[in-house]
């Protein structure tokens, strides 16, 4: 299995020929108006394979990018939360799949399984839209969690009881100042949640492209990096840089 950490939360997930793209955003501004991408996208969405399947985790605009879910065609399936699915299909999408917490669905050697996320919702103008967040299991030759954004209070256990992870995908940035951290998770909580999760590698995403909030743009991959040599899980904790793709 290849996984592309392609920058921000978009990862790409290859598997015997079919590939599963999760939060697509390959803008320079979220929402065109909003923050701008502090650092080029290092790998244009061109020289990426063709996803078989587009997974969205919410409705927030790093998350959910229309332009960049526009660039595939109609037909693609786009897994979504199921209040999310209105707001997918005016981006013109044919094929919107809602699913909720615990169901699954098999999708071109994949099957998929939506799992709980502690969030919230808000995408102006869609303000009545609440309850649109989720993680992804995804099960092929190895077994992938992808959080999305999530606070530690998230059912990680639950989630690594029902399945064997074998690599959690999870954010580290946005967790400054310390209210933020109730809805993202920190590197610190990240190893937390790895440990709940019973996961044997963890991918860390969600840095090094906008900035969101105030801890050091840089410090996320580094204060990682800390916390996983003082846990003794270095061998486990897989920081690469956007744009890179890591085979497991």
């Amino acid at each position: 299995m290849r996984i592309t950490f392609v920058a921000h939360a978009t990862v790409l997930v290859e598997d015997d020929g079919a590939s599963a793209l999760f939060d697509p955003n390959y803008s320079k501004r979220l929402a065109y108006v909003f923050s701008k991408r502090k650092v080029a996208l290092p790998v244009p969405p061109d020289h990426l394979p063709t996803p078989d399947t587009i997974l969205v985790s919410h409705d927030h605009y790093d998350h959910l990018d229309a332009p960049s879910i526009k660039r595939y065609d109609k037909h693609t399936p786009v897994i979504v939360p199921r209040n999310l699915r209105r707001v997918v299909n005016l981006m013109g999408r044919r094929d919107v799949r809602p699913l909720e917490w615990w169901q699954s669905e098999r999708h071109k050697g994949f099957d998929v399984t939506a799992v709980p996320a502690f969030h919230f919702s808000g995408r102006p103008p869609w303000f009545f839209v609440r309850n649109a967040y989720q993680g992804y299991v995804l099960e092929g030759s190895k077994t992938v969690y992808f959080a999305g954004d999530t606070g530690l209070r998230n059912q990680f256990r639950e989630i690594g009881e029902k399945f064997d992870i074998d690599v959690a995908v999870l954010p580290i940035g946005a967790y400054n100042p310390p209210s933020f951290r109730y809805h993202h998770v920190s590197p610190e909580d990240a190893l937390e949640a790895t440990k709940r999760l019973k996961a044997k590698h963890l991918l860390p995403v969600h840095y090094g492209a906008f900035d969101l909030s105030w801890e050091p743009f840089e410090e996320p991959p580094v204060r990682m990096a800390k916390v996983a040599r003082e846990a003794g899980m270095e061998d486990r904790v897989h920081i690469i840089p956007p744009g890179t793709t890591i085979e497991f």
